[in-house]
């Protein structure tokens, strides 16, 4: 079954300070994002897209063929203009206009069951397999799978996650809290959203018409058009649904500068090859 893996790699990483998505870590000296494609041809995916911008395609270009011919990689390019249409900002816009357009910028070339990740994240190979699992049996509905709070803080900084409530194995809504740390969130251990996304191809066409209305009326130049504000529609109108499968794995990242020791440390307690692309 082709079952593509779609990976957000077009931030600015303003918080980092450099373009941590080609940060080399772990013990196969390689991007965050590279793990994530292994587990992702491990668990059975076909494809890859990359979305990234034009003026950093160099650096992606390096990870592509350090790959090989492991799996299909295609690029996306997010820029400002792509389905604006007519549409003319009335201020000089420079930050992105959001993960959902991200996502929407491969309309064009992902017509299969997909997957949609960060690219600055580790999920774990469970998630992989357990997407696949899912999209073999399921053909309408759409996925999310949430990791408990405590295994997704940095103790290195704050961080926004999104709260998922839940009922009966679907999800319900997602809300945003903001500047959690370990300290504030204390003896919480809510299901939150780290981006982990599975979309059928309906999607693009939701995305799509809700872009335009966030393009009329968005108001400030920093708004942005999020994914979830793309599942929030889709569940709120009961147009499809939003089935959960909870991760157990411990998510790590390098959301700030001091993370990335942590989480290579880690990854370096996992069981991958000394060359994970042979």
């Amino acid at each position: 079954m082709k079952t593509t893996l779609i990976i957000m790699a077009a931030g600015k990483s303003s918080r980092y300070g450099s373009l941590k998505q080609t940060e080399l870590i772990g013990p196969c000296n390689v991007t965050l994002m590279e793990y994530s494609m292994y587990d992702a041809i491990s668990a059975g995916f076909t494809d890859v897209i990359l979305i990234t911008r034009k003026e950093t395609k160099t650096y992606f270009e390096t990870i592509k063929n350090r790959i090989g011919s492991a799996i299909n990689i295609q690029f996306a390019y997010q820029d400002l203009a792509q389905f604006t249409k007519e549409f003319q900002p009335n201020y000089k816009r420079e930050k992105p206009w959001g993960t959902a357009h991200a996502l929407l910028v491969c309309k064009e070339i992902c017509n299969t069951p997909l997957v949609v990740i960060n690219a600055d994240d580790y999920y774990g190979k469970s998630s992989f397999k357990n997407a696949i699992d899912f999209f073999k049996n399921e053909k309408k509905s759409h996925l999310i799978i949430p990791y408990y709070l405590q295994n997704t803080l940095s103790v290195n900084g704050v961080v926004n996650r999104g709260i998922c409530e839940i009922k009966n194995g679907l999800l319900i809504s997602i809300e945003e809290q903001i500047g959690l740390t370990n300290r504030n969130t204390k003896g919480q251990n809510l299901l939150v959203s780290m981006n982990f996304w599975g979309f059928q191809p309906s999607v693009f066409k939701y995305t799509e018409q809700l872009f335009e209305t966030f393009l009329e009326n968005h108001q400030h130049q920093t708004d942005e058009f999020f994914l979830g504000d793309v599942v929030s529609y889709i569940i709120k109108n009961k147009i499809e649904k939003f089935k959960v499968i909870q991760s157990q794995e411990q998510w790590h990242g390098i959301t700030f500068k001091e993370d990335k020791e942590h989480t290579h440390n880690a990854l370096c307690k996992l069981q991958y090859p000394k060359e994970l692309w042979n």
